[in-house]
Protein backbone atom coordinates (compact mmCIF):
# COMPACT_ATOMS: atom_id res chain seq x y z
CA UNK A 1 0.00 0.00 0.00
CA UNK A 2 1.23 3.36 -0.70
CA UNK A 3 1.97 6.04 1.28
CA UNK A 4 -0.63 8.67 1.47
CA UNK A 5 0.37 12.49 1.10
CA UNK A 6 -0.69 15.41 1.82
CA UNK A 7 -0.15 18.81 -0.71
CA UNK A 8 -1.64 21.93 0.59
CA UNK A 9 -1.15 24.74 -1.03
CA UNK A 10 -2.78 28.37 -2.61
CA UNK A 11 -0.81 28.01 -5.90
CA UNK A 12 -2.54 25.75 -8.33
CA UNK A 13 1.18 24.95 -9.64
CA UNK A 14 2.91 24.19 -6.83
CA UNK A 15 0.08 21.61 -6.29
CA UNK A 16 0.11 20.54 -9.93
CA UNK A 17 4.12 19.67 -9.92
CA UNK A 18 3.71 17.81 -6.31
CA UNK A 19 0.51 15.58 -6.87
CA UNK A 20 2.86 14.64 -10.30
CA UNK A 21 6.22 14.40 -9.07
CA UNK A 22 4.55 12.47 -5.95
CA UNK A 23 2.70 10.21 -7.56
CA UNK A 24 5.88 9.15 -9.55
CA UNK A 25 7.07 8.07 -6.37
CA UNK A 26 4.62 5.88 -6.34
CA UNK A 27 3.05 7.59 -3.12
CA UNK A 28 -1.07 8.13 -3.13
CA UNK A 29 -1.53 12.20 -3.53
CA UNK A 30 -4.55 14.37 -1.44
CA UNK A 31 -4.06 18.15 -2.35
CA UNK A 32 -5.27 20.76 -0.53
CA UNK A 33 -5.89 24.55 -1.72
CA UNK A 34 -5.99 26.40 1.43
CA UNK A 35 -5.34 25.87 5.19
CA UNK A 36 -8.94 24.78 6.10
CA UNK A 37 -9.75 21.94 3.45
CA UNK A 38 -6.07 20.69 4.38
CA UNK A 39 -7.39 20.35 8.35
CA UNK A 40 -10.58 18.44 6.90
CA UNK A 41 -8.56 16.28 4.69
CA UNK A 42 -5.56 15.50 7.90
CA UNK A 43 -8.44 14.49 9.56
CA UNK A 44 -10.72 12.38 7.06
CA UNK A 45 -7.96 10.81 4.89
CA UNK A 46 -4.88 10.10 7.46
CA UNK A 47 -2.18 11.07 5.80
CA UNK A 48 1.40 9.72 6.44
CA UNK A 49 3.07 12.87 5.99
CA UNK A 50 1.91 17.10 4.90
CA UNK A 51 3.46 19.20 2.58
CA UNK A 52 2.61 22.60 3.95
CA UNK A 53 2.74 26.04 2.40
CA UNK A 54 3.35 28.28 5.33
CA UNK A 55 2.00 31.60 3.40
CA UNK A 56 -1.56 30.61 2.55
CA UNK A 57 -4.62 33.05 2.42
CA UNK A 58 -7.31 32.64 5.16
CA UNK A 59 -5.78 29.84 7.70
CA UNK A 60 -1.88 30.09 7.09
CA UNK A 61 -0.07 26.83 6.86
CA UNK A 62 1.60 27.73 10.47
CA UNK A 63 -2.04 27.65 11.99
CA UNK A 64 -2.89 24.27 10.54
CA UNK A 65 0.16 23.33 11.55
CA UNK A 66 -0.60 24.16 15.37
CA UNK A 67 -4.06 22.70 15.30
CA UNK A 68 -2.27 19.24 14.05
CA UNK A 69 0.01 18.99 16.76
CA UNK A 70 -2.87 19.54 19.30
CA UNK A 71 -4.80 17.06 17.86
CA UNK A 72 -4.31 13.30 19.38
CA UNK A 73 -5.57 12.16 16.01
CA UNK A 74 -2.82 13.73 13.98
CA UNK A 75 -0.02 15.04 16.27
CA UNK A 76 2.38 12.31 14.98
CA UNK A 77 1.62 13.19 10.98
CA UNK A 78 4.92 14.48 10.04
CA UNK A 79 4.34 18.40 8.38
CA UNK A 80 7.23 19.36 5.77
CA UNK A 81 6.53 23.49 5.30
CA UNK A 82 7.63 25.14 1.84
CA UNK A 83 8.49 28.42 2.18
CA UNK A 84 9.91 31.11 0.21
CA UNK A 85 10.75 32.98 3.60
CA UNK A 86 13.91 32.53 5.32
CA UNK A 87 12.60 34.16 8.55
CA UNK A 88 9.60 31.23 8.80
CA UNK A 89 11.99 28.67 9.25
CA UNK A 90 11.97 29.75 13.52
CA UNK A 91 8.24 29.87 13.04
CA UNK A 92 7.34 27.01 11.34
CA UNK A 93 9.41 24.63 13.92
CA UNK A 94 8.34 26.54 16.54
CA UNK A 95 4.72 25.45 15.74
CA UNK A 96 5.86 21.51 15.76
CA UNK A 97 7.24 21.32 11.75
CA UNK A 98 9.15 18.40 11.34
CA UNK A 99 11.10 19.56 8.31
CA UNK A 100 11.50 22.68 5.86
CA UNK A 101 12.33 22.99 2.33
CA UNK A 102 12.79 26.24 1.11
CA UNK A 103 10.90 27.57 -2.30
CA UNK A 104 12.44 27.45 -4.99
CA UNK A 105 12.86 23.56 -4.10
CA UNK A 106 14.81 20.90 -5.35
CA UNK A 107 12.55 18.27 -6.23
CA UNK A 108 15.82 15.54 -5.17
CA UNK A 109 16.40 17.36 -1.78
CA UNK A 110 12.14 17.40 -1.09
CA UNK A 111 12.26 13.60 -1.82
CA UNK A 112 14.88 12.66 0.58
CA UNK A 113 12.92 14.78 3.29
CA UNK A 114 9.66 13.04 2.89
CA UNK A 115 11.53 9.95 2.72
CA UNK A 116 13.11 10.73 6.26
CA UNK A 117 9.96 11.79 7.44
CA UNK A 118 8.48 8.83 6.31
CA UNK A 119 11.25 6.96 7.81
CA UNK A 120 10.04 8.21 11.57
CA UNK A 121 6.31 8.49 10.75
CA UNK A 122 7.09 4.31 10.02
CA UNK A 123 9.10 3.67 13.27
CA UNK A 124 6.30 5.50 15.60
CA UNK A 125 3.51 3.86 14.15
CA UNK A 126 5.13 0.58 15.19
CA UNK A 127 6.27 2.04 18.13
CA UNK A 128 2.36 3.03 18.91
CA UNK A 129 1.45 -1.00 17.99
CA UNK A 130 4.34 -2.16 20.50
CA UNK A 131 2.68 -0.07 23.63
CA UNK A 132 -0.72 -1.13 22.57
CA UNK A 133 0.26 -4.61 22.62
CA UNK A 134 2.32 -4.40 25.65
CA UNK A 135 -1.39 -2.57 27.44
CA UNK A 136 -2.90 -5.81 26.45
CA UNK A 137 -0.39 -8.31 27.82
CA UNK A 138 -0.37 -6.00 31.15
CA UNK A 139 -4.33 -6.34 31.20
CA UNK A 140 -4.29 -9.92 31.10
CA UNK A 141 -1.51 -10.04 33.67
CA UNK A 142 -3.96 -9.97 36.95
CA UNK A 143 -5.70 -13.21 35.20
CA UNK A 144 -2.69 -15.14 35.37
CA UNK A 145 -2.20 -15.07 39.12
Amino acid sequence: MADKILVADDEQEIRDLLDHFLKDKGYEVILASDGEQALQLAETENPQAIILDVRMPGLDGLEVCKRLKEKEETRFIPVIFITGFEDNKLDALDMGADDFVNKPFDMVELSTRVESVLRIRHLTDELERAVAYIEELRKDLPELH
